[in-house]
């Protein structure tokens, strides 16, 4: 099974080497590896050329596309996959890790069990220390899918995972130039709805959540807007088909979330109703939707029940599961 791994790289010269080790390394051998080097300002690009000579058995099976402008980590995701040539693909951040049979562990687990999309479980690496695994969620496909579109339930990580390229090229999905702040948000609910999935219950990612530079680290208003277009998309697409309405529901929690992070980073709502223009239907959604664009309800209090209601619809989607 050959694998395409897609790194994007800007800013990483910290860190780029031990993730482009732990790539090299891996114990699967039908690898091509693709950075794209997103005008990154600092020396990234030569310590990563210095790593590739070391290990010359994968020289071959290396590209580094170059970004003629910088362009964003969207672009940089979509450029590597659309450049991708594998049966399936795994995506990497080029400040994590991958440990050192994941890969192979991970293809071992799509052919036993026929999905198209594999979730490893992971550790998270603070100070150079890795916590205990973080196991990927058991639950139904559509229960995930649910508690995945509420925002903050569940990790809508893009990395981490195996997914099979066809998913991309046969759904015309991928990660949206322009979007860098919910740029994992706008691709992986479109590739779950349909798709198989599997679990493995064994770290095969070390997610680093202490790099400051990282786009997680920080929100202003270019990321605001992001954050609303890749909702705007997600729920465009399941709108379109999510037919029978399976996710209405689940869309309409989402849309509170994006109220929520306007009260919360703006304090205002046009950014959101320019690029986010989805109307709240049902009675505890817009109650829920009208306490927190309300001036004269504290945000604590909006919060509080917006979070309870959040609490209240995941509860019982889980006990359904």
């Amino acid at each position: 099974m050959k694998v395409s791994i897609l790194v994007p790289i800007y800013g990483v010269e910290k860190y780029i080497e031990q993730c482009a080790v732990s790539l090299f390394e891996q114990s699967h051998e039908d690898i091509e590896y693709i950075f794209v080097n997103d005008c990154t300002p600092d020396g990234s690009i030569d310590v990563l050329r210095s790593v590739i000579a070391r290990y010359p058995q994968r020289q071959g099976q290396v590209r580094i596309i170059d970004h003629e402008v910088n362009r964003g980590l969207g672009a940089a995701r979509h450029t590597a996959t659309a450049a991708a040539t594998g049966e399936v693909v795994m995506h990497v951040d080029s400040d994590d890790y991958l440990m050192p049979h994941a890969v192979e562990h991970l293809c071992a687990k799509m052919k036993a069990s026929g999905a198209d999309i594999v979730d490893g479980g992971y550790v998270t690496v603070t100070a150079g220390k890795e916590s205990p695994l973080h196991a990927p969620f058991h639950g139904s496909n559509v229960t995930y899918l649910k508690l995945m579109l509420c925002q903050n339930i569940v990790f809508n990580r893009i990395w981490g995972r195996l997914y099979r390229r066809s998913l991309f090229t046969q759904g015309g999905i991928n990660s949206v130039e322009g979007i860098n702040y919910g740029e994992d948000y706008v691709v992986v609910p479109r590739l779950l709805l349909g798709a198989k999935r599997a679990c493995l219950d064994e770290a095969v990612y070390a997610y680093r959540d202490d790099n400051a530079t990282s786009y997680t680290h920080s929100i202003n208003e270019k990321h605001n807007r992001s954050f609303y277009r890749a909702h705007a998309l997600v729920h465009q697409h399941f709108t379109a088909h999510d037919t029978a309405g399976t996710y209405a529901t689940a869309l309409q929690m989402a849309m509170l979330a994006m109220v929520r992070h306007a009260r919360r980073y703006e304090g205002h709502f046009r950014n959101l109703d320019a690029l986010c223009p989805i109307k709240v239907k049902g009675i505890a959604p817009r109650l829920c939707n009208a306490l927190l664009r309300s001036r004269l309800i504290p945000f604590p209090i909006a919060n509080f029940i917006y979070l309870a209601t959040r609490r209240l619809y995941k509860e019982w989607l889980c006990k359904k599961s």
